[in-house]
């Protein structure tokens, strides 16, 4: 079992620049406890949301960047290790979550100590094998990858549902 196959390939990220409430606040709005930190296209770092806590406590409502806060270098796992390999990662590095990256070292996905245990316990499947891209929400901008080719199905009206 590879990791590719698990990993939420969707990922929320942030930049070194993205002020530290910004980020608590995205994690907060998405339920996630781990924020990959990007900058120029590289994973950098990665926020936990414990380490942003413990910054609140600390800075109060000055504005610290996520740079300053982050654990770095981040540690990361190729999309084509084995799930093993991933959770004997997180228990070495007593960490909750590990960057997925490709050959190039570009993200492409995230894999986490609950999706271990949910795969341990059968509660998670491999997920449809596709090559897109992840999914990048950076604090202040928003993109997603587009599905080429798709067309959206007719919506069906009364007098269309009608005639069947």
């Amino acid at each position: 079992m590879k990791v590719g196959q698990y990993m939420s390939r969707e990922v929320l990220t942030v930049t070194p620049q993205t002020e530290f409430h910004r980020a608590l606040d995205l994690m907060r709005g998405r339920n996630v406890h781990h924020l990959p930190v990007v900058d120029g296209g590289r994973v950098v770092g990665m926020a936990a949301e414990r380490d942003l806590l413990l910054a609140a406590a600390n800075y109060g409502s000055a504005e610290v960047p996520v740079g300053e806060i982050m654990s770095a270098p981040a540690v990361c796992i190729a999309e084509g290790a084995l799930l093993k390999d991933a959770a004997r990662l997180l228990v070495e590095k007593h960490i909750g979550s590990l960057p997925v990256v490709d050959a190039n070292g570009t993200l492409v996905g995230i894999i986490t100590e609950t999706d271990i245990f949910k795969i341990a316990a059968g509660m998670l499947r491999a997920r449809p094998a596709t090559r897109k891209t992840a999914a990048k929400r950076i604090a202040g901008k928003t993109s997603t990858p587009k599905k080429r080719g798709a067309k959206k199905a007719p919506r069906r009206t009364a007098s269309r549902a009608g005639r069947r």
